[in-house]
């Protein structure tokens, strides 16, 4: 072999080696990159639960139980960094998200001396977990701490965009010196003016041992219109605990606060509590799981109608709510069914009509307000519909209503239960 043919096939051993060696550096660089990486959960429409579970119950088997009854989002007071941070892994391995109660928040929401700079080591704490959904600040504030929420929330939205800090309301039964304002509409607007949240949330428990609150739909009225005219969606609550004046839930009682606010175009749902607490304020009964964390009926309850919520919720939750209306006896605040609408006249049951729109579609939410009974309605449409198909969220036939074109009054029976909603996507002439 001669010298030049030597050296090249001395070159191309080498050459191969040197090709080996980076493709080997490229696949432990590939394999590093590739490392599993810790990762967001997927966004649901939420469903939250507060509070609970206790902190003496923190397992893993715990946090899967409030993924199974169909939530995803939790709160609880732990308050402590330590116990919240061990809550993060476990709601991970569950599959759900936690809103974060840090007892720092709540110092530096009385205190005003203190900096908002005391926050920094609170976001640094808990905004890359994956099971960190959101900062909550406070529960049904006075007005008189408006501007220091302001002040927190503008603070937290600068420096954590992803994770919004969470205020809850009060209902329209509190007081003007709960409120710190003369009127309730004052108080809502004035909060939504100076903190400019991502979202409004506000708690009515209307269901007590004397029947319904009359202002339970006044309140969603004000909300709705309150949220319509910020440009922001709604979360609502629903109560499951009883306490007081409220009475041991019924599967009914759960349906009827869902699907109203639902009905209303509510964006987000919220159950009290989901533990029963000890407390000695009031004789706490019945919440999702008893003190020692084992289910209660009312788990039962609440898991069921959350598999019907979670079948409709990514639909209604896309919709945009057009308007809202009442059959008779109207509530306090609201509007009749008008006789030239969509919905022109319910027989046999009081009803809320919530109308939307998506996408060039109209829907209609139906929903029989009667808790106690079911209902079998008769409902007269407008002319100008030719067909209902109906939008199932359980196992049963969708509907499918048609009238023949000389048909004058499109009237249908429809059957609900006690608190139950149907809903329609209107197919027109």
């Amino acid at each position: 072999m001669g010298i030049l043919k030597r050296q090249a096939a001395l070159r191309l051993p080498l050459i191969l080696l040197m090709l080996i060696a980076f493709w080997a550096l490229g696949a432990a660089q590939s394999q590093q990159q590739a490392q599993p990486q810790a990762q967001p959960l997927p966004k649901k429409f939420p469903i939250m639960t507060w509070p609970g579970p206790d902190k003496s119950l923190l397992t893993l088997e715990t946090f899967q139980k409030i993924a199974e009854a169909g939530f995803s989002i939790n709160m609880s007071f732990y308050g402590e960094r330590d116990i919240n941070l061990k809550a993060l892994d476990l709601a991970q391995q569950a599959g759900i998200q936690l809103l974060i109660q840090d007892a720092r928040i709540a110092k530096l929401v009385d205190d005003t001396s203190l900096p908002l700079t005391s926050l920094d080591p609170i976001i640094a704490v808990y905004k890359d977990h994956p099971a960190f959904w959101g900062y909550f600040i406070l529960d049904e504030p006075n007005a008189a701490k408006f501007d220091r929420i302001a002040e927190i929330f503008a603070y937290l939205k600068d420096k954590d965009p992803a994770h919004p800090a969470y205020v809850n309301l009060f209902p329209t039964y509190a007081t003007p010196q709960q409120l710190g304002t003369e009127t309730y509409e004052k108080h809502v607007a004035s909060f939504l003016d100076k903190v400019r949240p991502t979202f409004l949330s506000y708690d009515h428990y209307p269901i007590t041992t004397k029947g319904l609150r009359e202002d339970y739909y006044l309140n969603l009225e004000i909300i709705r219109e309150m949220a319509a005219k910020f440009g922001l969606p709604f979360w609502a609550f629903t109560l499951v605990t009883a306490h007081a004046v409220y009475p041991p839930p019924t599967a009914a009682h759960i349906r009827l606060q869902l699907f109203s606010d639902l009905a209303y175009g509510a964006k987000g749902l919220q159950y009290f509590t989901y533990g029963t607490p000890s407390g000695s304020d009031f004789d706490w009964k019945y919440g999702l799981i008893d003190p020692q964390g084992k289910p209660t009926l009312t788990y039962q309850f609440a898991s069921e109608i959350n598999q019907h919520v979670r079948q409709i919720a990514p639909l209604v939750g896309a919709w945009k709510s057009t308007a809202v209306y009442h059959t008779d006896p109207v509530p306090k605040g609201c509007r009749p069914v008008p006789s030239d609408g969509l919905v022109q006249k319910v027989q046999s049951c009081p009803m809320i009509v919530g109308i939307f729109s998506d996408a060039g579609e109209t829907y209609v939410m139906l929903v029989n307000r009667d808790y106690e009974s079911d209902r079998m309605a008769m409902i007269r449409f407008s002319p100008k519909v030719k067909r209902l198909a109906e939008v199932v969220k359980d196992s049963s036939l969708a509907a499918q209503i048609g009238w023949p074109q000389d048909e004058k009054e499109k009237n249908c029976m429809l059957k609900f239960r006690a608190g139950d909603a149907r809903i329609f996507r209107i197919i027109w002439q």
